[in-house]
């Protein structure tokens, strides 16, 4: 399965969304990434990296504690990253990508948009993972 997960701005729980997406499936294996604009090393339009330890604080973290097999952090351009993301994405049979620009840039098979992720229950949630329609 190929999700993207957007939202309306900062801290609207697109990080909570998926990573309650990744606790309720961890059979699924994730690889999980992060999109930011945030500015990469010195000379660089991105940077690609990968999370190697599980934690509570930062989003990369937060997708392994919560069950990834993988996590990644995209900081830069997203265009400029587009052609490693895609191939990192390529290995990945389930994947979930943080970002609303990326909904235009990758072939997918769910997007989410996040205005109150505490509208959604985690039954319907596992619904909508399971290709069960749209919910409310």
């Amino acid at each position: 399965m190929r999700i993207v997960v957007g939202g309306l701005g900062r801290k609207t729980g697109k990080t909570a969304l998926v990573c309650r997406m990744i606790a309720l499936t961890p059979e699924r294996g994730w690889t999980a990434v992060k999109v930011s604009h945030h500015a990469p090393r010195p000379g660089q339009a991105y940077t690609l990296e990968e999370e190697q330890a599980p934690g509570e604080s930062g989003d990369t973290k937060r997708y392994l504690s919560a069950g990834a097999k993988r996590a990644y952090w995209l900081r830069g351009d997203l265009q400029a990253g587009l052609a490693e993301l895609k191939a990192l994405l390529d290995t990945a049979e389930n994947w979930i990508v943080e970002s609303g620009r990326a909904a235009k840039l990758l072939e997918h098979d769910a997007a989410f948009l996040v205005v109150d992720p505490e509208r959604v229950d985690d039954r319907k949630l596992l619904r909508l993972l399971d290709g069960g329609g749209q919910e409310d």
